[in-house]
C-alpha cells in the first residue's frame, strides 16, 4: 500500500467548518517519519518505505533518503536492508526463525533512531484462489482463503494489476524534419522502413501495471469458521483494463489485531476525507517509537508474516460483450509543411492515404499519439510473468 500521509492530528469537524482552522500541532519542518510495508519472514522480498508528512498543500511525496534500516531479532540476529530506490529499502529471502520475535531499527541521515516493538511472526495460510464474476456489468474479483488451525484471524491484502495495451493503428510512417536557417521544422512524412514498408512493432503492444491504493482488510474473529471470501478489486464496464488481456497478483498478509485496528482507523480517516492521499483527521498510533525524542510521533505499524501470493489472468474473450472501444479518431492530412504544422503536430502518422503516380505520399492518415504509440500509455517491455 503505497500511501502518502499528511498531518494526522487534525480534528474532523474542522473540515466542515467555514471558519479557518489552525491546528494546535506543531510539526517539525521536515515532517514526521512515516513507515510503510510488512516484513516478509519467508521467501521473497521485504520492502519498507520511508517518507515524511508534509503540509496539506504539498501533493508530492517526500521520501526519506539515506537511512540505515535493519531487522533485529531478540537473539541479536541482524538483517540490514539496502536502499533500492527513492524511499524504498529492501532485503530478500529473510527466512526468519518463527519461534523468535523481531523488530525494525531505523537510523535516519540526521542521526535520529527509531525502533518498533518486538513482534512475533504470524502464521499466514495460503490463498486458496482468486476468482471473478460479472457484477453491475463489470468484473468483480475476489480472494478466497481459510485457516484450519484458526490462528490467523485478521487479514490484509494488496495487489498489482497488469493489462495488455494494443495501439488502435499500426504506424508505417514517421515525420521527417529538415534544418532551416535557425530552427527545425517538420515538413513531411516518410516510410519508417523504405525497403519493406513494415510498421513500427515497438509502438504496437505494451503493458500497464498499477498497484492497489485502498486499504483491504477483514477479520474472522467473530465467525464460526475461519473462511474468507473477500472482494479485492472491481473493473468497471468497458474498461481498457480488459481491452485485450488482464492479470491480477493478489498478496495476502496475516496481521495482528493491533495492526488491524490501526488500519481500520486509517481507513475511517481516509473515507472521511476522500482518499488515502488526503489529510488524516485523527491520531494514528502505531508500534514505532523515536528513541532520540520519545515525544515525537511516528506513523506506521510493523507486522511480520510470510507473504502469500496468487496470480490469475482474464482474457477479453472470457467476458461477453465487454465492448471496450478507445476514442481514436483518424483524419487525412496533405503531406506538406503547412498542413502538418496546422493539423498534424499533435498527432502521429499511421499509413498513407493517397500516392502520386510516381509513388510519393501526397496525403496520410494521422491519429492521437497515444492511439498510435502505446508507449505513451505503458511500457513495451513484456513482464516476465506474462503468458
Amino acid at each position: 500500500m503505497k500511501t502518502k500521509y499528511f498531518y494526522y492530528l487534525l480534528i474532523l469537524f474542522a473540515f466542515s467548518c467555514k471558519e479557518k482552522y489552525i491546528s494546535p500541532v506543531v510539526s517539525p519542518t521536515t515532517g514526521y517519519l512515516v513507515v510503510e510495508g510488512i516484513v516478509n519472514s519467508g521467501i521473497g522480498s521485504t520492502d519498507i518505505i520511508l517518507s515524511r508528512t508534509t503540509k496539506l498543500d504539498n501533493l508530492k511525496v517526500q521520501y526519506e533518503l539515506g537511512a540505515r534500516i535493519a531487522i533485529e531479532g531478540e537473539d541479536n540476529s541482524n538483517y540490514p536492508l539496502a536502499e533500492a530506490s527513492l524511499g524504498h529499502y529492501k532485503v530478500n529471502n529473510l527466512n526468519l526463525n518463527s519461534t523468535k520475535k523481531y523488530r525494525l531499527t531505523i537510523t535516519t541521515k540526521d542521526g535520529k533512531k527509531y525502533l518498533s516493538d518486538f513482534t512475533s511472526i504470524i502464521n499466514n495460510p495460503p490463498i486458496d484462489s482468486v476468482n471473478w464474476k460479472i457484477e453491475n456489468n463489470g468484473v468483480q474479483l475476489y480472494v478466497n482463503s481459510h485457516d484450519p488451525s484458526n490462528v490467523a484471524k485478521y487479514y490484509q491484502w494488496e495487489y498489482d494489476e497488469t493489462w495488455e495495451i494494443q495501439s488502435a493503428y499500426f504506424s508505417y510512417l514517421k515525420y521527417q524534419a529538415v534544418k532551416k536557417t535557425s530552427y527545425v521544422d517538420v515538413y513531411s512524412v516518410v516510410y519508417i522502413d523504405s525497403v519493406n514498408y513494415s510498421y513500427d512493432t515497438a509502438k504496437y503492444i505494451c503493458w500497464k501495471t498499477e498497484p492497489s491504493t485502498t486499504i483491504l482488510t477483514t477479520s474472522t474473529a467473530t465467525l464460526s469458521q475461519n473462511v474468507v471470501n473477500a472482494p479485492i478489486s472491481y473493473i468497471p464496464p468497458s474498461s481498457w483494463k480488459l481491452g485485450k488481456k488482464y492479470s491480477i497478483n493478489a498478496k495476502q498478509y496475516s496481521i495482528s489485531k493491533e495492526r488491524y485496528d490501526f488500519l481500520q482507523r486509517m481507513k475511517k480517516n481516509t473515507e472521511s476525507t476522500g482518499s488515502i492521499f488526503d489529510a488524516q483527521p485523527s491520531e494514528l498510533n502505531g508500534n514505532l517509537h523515536c528513541i532520540s525524542n520519545p515525544s515525537e510521533p511516528v506513523i506506521g505499524f510493523v507486522n511480520i508474516c510470510t507473504v502469500q501470493q496468487k496470480r490469475i489472468f482474464i482474457n477479453n474473450k472470457e467476458v461477453p460483450n465487454w465492448n471496450y472501444s478507445p476514442y481514436c479518431p483518424i483524419i487525412e492530412i496533405p503531406n506538406n509543411t503547412d498542413s502538418i504544422r496546422i493539423k498534424g503536430l499533435t498527432l502521429l502518422p499511421t499509413i498513407y492515404a493517397k500516392l502520386s503516380p510516381f509513388g510519393a505520399i501526397t496525403s496520410f492518415y494521422a491519429a492521437p499519439a497515444d492511439c498510435v504509440d502505446c508507449r505513451l500509455r505503458g511500457t513495451n517491455i513484456k513482464p516476465s510473468f506474462w503468458q
